[in-house]
């Protein structure tokens, strides 16, 4: 079984277990098993995430997020960047700082930082 397809997979089995006329004390038996693979699927699944984020690494709805936030945005103040900074670090669970640095390798500095909304403002001028 393909790892994208498990979860999907043992939701059925445990939809499947509920609702079948299988003698109780091994219902509960199955239930209690796919429940707990259910667990440590999730589970494995947040470690890697974690692990990514200590690697510096981003995840495509990271990413994705980031660009839907901050399109169409140019930092008005020092203090207007940093306040969405800030909100973006917090959705992302990320460090402020990887989040200016991650805006500004995808070409939104100008929302994330003054001195390129202000560089952009005056090449505009």
């Amino acid at each position: 079984m393909q790892d994208s397809h498990r979860p999907t997979a043992l939701h059925s089995a445990l939809r499947f277990v509920i609702t079948s006329h299988i003698p109780l004390e091994h219902k509960s038996t199955l239930i209690e098993v796919l429940t707990q693979a259910l667990r440590d699927n999730e589970a494995a699944e947040l470690r890697r995430e974690e692990a990514a984020r200590a690697r510096g690494e981003w995840q495509e709805h990271e990413i994705e997020q980031l660009k839907t936030f901050l399109r169409d945005r140019i930092a008005r103040s020092w203090q207007h960047a940093d306040e969405g900074v800030m909100h973006l670090a917090g959705q992302l669970r990320r460090d402020p700082q990887s989040v200016r640095d991650k805006a500004i390798d995808l070409s939104l500095g100008a929302s994330v930082d003054y001195r390129f909304a202000r560089a952009l403002r005056q090449g505009r001028e």
